[in-house]
């Protein structure tokens, strides 16, 4: 026969709570896992772009990437006089779409386009159209 004695309980809680916590961070794991780019599952990628796509400023930022080959984090940012976290939060919305992809040199962040990106959308495009 088991006793319920202040150990026990100490036990017992504890289990439940990792459980909790173990349960939560397979739920934010496939939160992630949603709204992250992944090869091969073209609908999700085009819902994924064409959210990040929305804002203009999104696509002045992926213009300049086009054009001028990858660069930094805040020479990218320069000509918009935004504030580089706001700049950043923006660069993972479009890193996580699939847009650019970004590294770090040192404490430099380097942002290049990802035109496979865009081949992938406008086959999505011309087969959806059909």
């Amino acid at each position: 026969m088991k006793y319920w004695n202040k150990e026990r309980i100490r036990r017992v809680r504890k289990r439940r709570e990792q459980g909790e916590r173990i349960s939560a961070a397979r739920a934010a794991a496939r939160m992630r896992e949603s709204r992250t780019y992944t090869t091969g599952d073209s609908e999700k990628n085009s819902n994924l772009m064409l959210d990040a796509l929305g804002l203009p400023l999104r696509r002045e930022l992926l213009m300049r990437l086009q054009k001028n080959g990858a660069m930094s984090l805040s020479k990218l940012g320069e000509p918009f006089g935004t504030k580089l976290p706001w700049l950043y939060k923006q660069m993972q919305i479009l890193e996580q779409s699939g847009l650019i992809a970004t590294h770090k040199r040192g404490r430099v962040r380097m942002c290049v386009f990802n035109r496979g990106a865009f081949k992938e959308l406008s086959a999505w495009l011309t087969s959806y159209a059909r």
